[in-house]
């Protein structure tokens, strides 16, 4: 087979120049495996390629040299001159092989590697503004948003971190920024309406310390601060305005009370003087003197407060012994409520009405007419005395149902003519 020595020329120079190309390479591959620091096997293969790729680069430049005058190259030029040139070319395509193969594995190390441009680069595209400094305030990384708010307040980009905060504190942006507070955190707000919360940390690497200097974008939080600050001020007023309205409801409830126990004694005051009066009329064998007492002791107990009448059960027994008493039949057409307000109501009606049946209409009969559904509820007392003289005008005992009635919810008529009728209406059930 040819030796490498007998090719032409041309051939040596093709080959020279290959492998030149290939030395370049190993370089690469050696300085590139010492950048990375990747473990010592790499070292070891990647100084061995490149030691292979100079013994051929040197062997082929000793065969083009060696018919130089003064110049001999016996050691490589031999080796490779008397190698067959198809061995020769096997020893660069192994080298290219190798070397091909070692760049890849460096480009993978590359990209799954953690380089310090990698990190600018993911601190850059934080939404955040993050920096890192020495204590004098000398910068060692500053992302792209610290800069950015750095520049739109101050014209530049940071250049002493403790400069910087010094005139954040200061608020010497020149009105591009509000200062909203500086303690516990720094906070301020920008032209285009962000709020800055800035905060320090101090990070221990290795025997060393570095400031950390970090601003979050809390626009959100502050606006939902501010919004949750105002619907509080809205409920303090509302809260206050219940209190109002329960001092108002009691005050209310009170006087509520002090009427009703009014009307009570009005109305227990206004029987026993009807049985009095028609006592003294009754000739002196028909009188029932014990009824008559019994009646008097129970309005006096109940001006003492020594005795509390059972509204729900008693008034309308009482109601009945006070028509008794005055020679006053009752009548009822219709269902009187078992109990309630409504029932309270109608009965303190039938008292009043009994009180103006015996001492204005000179009557001895008292009409209830009750008609009621699930919706409403409508009464009308009426009596057989003789027909009002004029307008009845409501005064006194009619004055303070009407109040009662309408506080209830419902409606009072009073009729004069044909003859006295009062209408009370209900909404809602019984």
């Amino acid at each position: 087979m040819t030796a490498y020595y007998d090719l032409s020329v041309n051939a040596h120079i093709i080959f020279g120049v290959c492998t030149l190309i290939l030395m370049v390479g190993a370089v690469f591959v050696l300085v590139s495996a010492c950048v990375l620091h990747l473990r010592c096997r790499y070292l070891i293969f990647s100084s061995v390629l490149l030691l292979e790729v100079i013994f051929v680069l040197q062997g082929i430049t000793d065969v083009s040299l060696k018919d130089i005058k003064n110049l001999s190259f016996v050691f490589f030029s031999d080796i490779i001159g008397n190698m067959p040139y198809a061995a020769v070319i096997l020893l660069l395509v192994f080298s290219a092989v190798a070397e091909a193969v070692f760049l890849i594995y460096i480009h993978s190390v590359n990209k799954n590697m953690l380089t310090p441009g990698a990190v600018k680069e993911s601190v850059d595209t934080l939404p955040d503004a993050v920096c890192f400094y020495l204590s004098d305030g000398q910068p060692l990384l500053v992302n792209a948003q610290m800069n950015k708010i750095s520049g739109e307040l101050f014209g530049n980009e940071i250049m002493n971190v403790k400069s910087f905060l010094s005139n954040l504190k200061l608020n010497n942006s020149g009105g591009k920024a509000r200062l909203i507070s500086t303690e516990p955190t720094l906070v301020i707000q920008t032209d285009d309406e962000k709020i800055w919360d800035f905060r320090r940390n101090v990070l221990t690497v290795g025997n060393s310390e570095v400031q950390e200097l970090v601003a979050f974008d809390v626009t959100e939080q502050y606006n939902l601060k501010k919004e949750l600050e105002m619907r509080n001020e809205r409920l303090s007023d509302v809260n206050e305005r219940l209190r109002k309205y329960s001092r108002e409801v009691e005050r209310i409830t009170a006087e509520k009370e002090i009427l009703t126990a009014k009307m009570r004694v009005h109305d227990d005051v206004g029987r026993s003087l009807l049985a009095f009066r028609s006592y003294l009329a009754k000739p002196q064998s028909e009188r029932d003197r014990e009824s008559l007492l019994l009646m008097w002791r129970y309005t006096i107990s109940v001006m003492k407060k020594e005795t509390v009448p059972d509204v729900q059960h008693n008034e309308w027994k009482l109601l009945l012994k006070a028509a008794k008493a005055v020679d006053v039949s009752i009548e009822v057409n219709g269902e009187l409520p078992e109990k309630g307000r409504k029932r309270d109501i109608l009965i303190a009606a039938m008292h009043e009405c009994l009180t103006n049946t015996v001492k204005h209409a000179k009557g001895n009969r008292l009409y209830l007419n009750i008609q009621s559904d699930n919706t409403a509820l409508t009464a009308e007392i009426t009596n057989n005395g003789e027909q009002p003289k004029a307008e009845i005008i409501e005064s006194g005992g009619l004055k303070n149902l009407r109040h009662t009635v309408e506080s209830a919810g419902g409606v009072m008529a009073v009729k004069s003519k044909p003859r006295f009728g009062l209408v009370l209406k209900f909404e809602g059930e019984k």
